[in-house]
């Protein structure tokens, strides 16, 4: 269970890697959004080739992380806890969905317009790290 845990941690790390990438990339080539990308880099440079660095930043930070959260759901030996909602450990899930709500509300604050992504980004976490990386650990 436990290569088959951390496989599944790098692998819901970089699923969520190629959805960051997505959203960045639609936050860095929006019109209203152009003039604060521009004071960080150059404004020939087009949005769109921004998703270069981007996949390749999110890659990186995100299968980290998904290897670090494996390694603390095995440490703190989460799967033989209660299950809930179809995770094998409910406890995993309710941390998972905290830690997904952390920065919705700064987020919300940065940009109401963008709501919709900050949630499907939140719930994507919950998804992947809450739910399919301990039921991908179990098999």
């Amino acid at each position: 269970m436990t290569i088959n845990t951390i496989i599944a941690g790098w692998a819901a790390g970089y699923a969520m890697a190629i959805l960051s990438t997505f959203a960045l990339t639609y936050i860095a080539v929006q019109p209203a959004l152009q003039k604060h990308v521009q004071r960080i880099f150059d404004p020939e440079v087009p949005g769109a080739l921004l998703a270069v660095p981007i996949s390749i930043g999110t890659g990186v930070i995100w299968t980290m992380l998904g290897l670090i959260l494996a390694s603390l759901y095995i440490l703190g030996d989460f799967a033989d806890m209660q299950p809930a909602l179809g995770s094998p450990s409910g406890p995993w899930l309710l941390l998972m969905a905290a830690l997904a709500w952390l920065p919705v509300p700064v987020l919300w604050l940065i940009s109401r317009r963008l709501w919709w992504l900050w949630l499907s980004m939140s719930v994507s976490f919950v998804g992947l790290f809450g739910w399919a990386m301990p039921l991908l650990g179990e098999r």
